[in-house]
């Protein structure tokens, strides 16, 4: 197969080892690319500056971000076919009690009144000989409808990932953000029927996202959809559009306010986080933090989901799953089974 401009550029980049980012947005034609021609590690703590930010789970007054200064821009490559098969992963005993266990830690908290729902997450290392650049090509081919990146800084580490979650869109004119939860495998043939669980969990995520929403805006500026179907690769989620006026705030109020949201923190928001931070035993880093390009003309951010830390030796795959007073343990498990299969068959 001829590589394409696009390719060869990327291979030109990683061979540089210089800091660079690849990324494509949700339906979007156009792939970009920032890079830098030194090592120098900008960061920034008010996001006013130009460029694409990474942000941890746990808030940083110094977030990573490669400058759009030099930026070079391609044509979505035509759809190709890559080398990726379906992956069912033998379950880990070990990790599978430890999670289970985690389960049923988090819904005695809940029974107990001191939450409603709280995220938990884990991480899965698989062994590939794949370089990032194909990866990000393959992400990009299949994910038409999420944000697909590929990011490296010889200083930070080499993310990538394909995440379906809006975390903010802000224009000149409006402002855009969603609420999103629930899981299941997308079916063509039919609609998916949503459990009293899943239900019960987006209420819970809508909820919070509305009520952290009014302290920025105007209730009678807030306006949202009913639960819609959002689908992301060979999984479908609930997802509730939020639409409001131009943003009289500072972007970094505004983050810092939503962030995390109860999609991947939890409700209520300072207990989960707290409870997360205690119970899950390992350093979430930049997932489900939230990532994007940052300009004058339009910010769009995503809650960094789907995604995997490079290294030469492993991809490491984050998963997760919601836990409320309907979670069944097993099921939960399974949930964040399928997730990792999702970018597992790529990588």
């Amino acid at each position: 197969m001829r590589s394409t401009a696009l390719e060869k550029r990327l291979e030109a980049l990683w061979k540089n080892q210089l800091p660079f980012v690849v990324f494509r947005l949700p339906e979007s034609q156009k792939v970009s690319v920032f890079f830098q021609d030194d090592n120098r590690l900008h960061t920034t703590s008010d996001f006013t500056e130009s460029g694409f930010v990474m942000t941890p789970f746990v808030n940083s007054e110094d977030c990573p971000f490669i400058p759009d200064s030099k930026t070079e821009h391609f044509t979505k490559p035509s759809t190709q076919l890559f080398n990726t098969k379906p992956i069912v992963f033998p379950d880990s005993e070990q990790s599978k009690q430890e999670f289970l266990k985690l389960v049923q830690t988090a819904k005695e908290e809940i029974a107990q009144g001191k939450l409603e729902k709280v995220v938990l997450s884990r991480f899965l290392d698989l062994h590939s000989e794949k370089k990032p650049q194909k990866i990000f090509l393959a992400l990009e081919n299949k994910y038409t409808n999420a944000l697909t990146y590929l990011w490296h800084h010889p200083l930070v580490g080499s993310w990538l990932g394909a995440t379906p979650e809006q975390f903010v869109e802000v224009t000149p004119l409006k402002t855009h953000t969603m609420a999103l939860a629930g899981t299941q495998v997308y079916n063509p043939s039919k609609l998916p029927l949503w459990s009293k669980k899943e239900k019960e969990e987006q209420g819970l995520v809508t909820q919070q996202v509305l009520l952290d929403l009014k302290t920025v805006f105007n209730e009678d500026e807030i306006e949202y959809s009913e639960p819609t179907h959002k689908r992301a690769g060979n999984l479908v989620h609930l997802c509730t559009h939020f639409s409001l006026p131009k943003l009289k705030t500072s972007l970094k109020n505004l983050t810092e306010v939503l962030h995390p949201t109860p999609a991947v923190g939890g409700v209520p928001k300072k207990e989960a986080k707290n409870f997360i931070l205690s119970n899950e035993g390992y350093n979430r880093s930049f997932y489900t933090g939230f990532l994007g390009p940052i300009t004058t003309k339009k910010t769009s951010l995503f809650v960094n989901l789907r995604c995997a830390a490079w290294k030469p030796d492993r991809i490491r795959l984050y998963v997760g799953a919601g836990i409320t007073s309907s979670s069944d343990s097993e099921q939960e498990w399974l949930e964040t089974q399928r997730k990792a299969e999702t970018l597992a068959q790529i990588v």
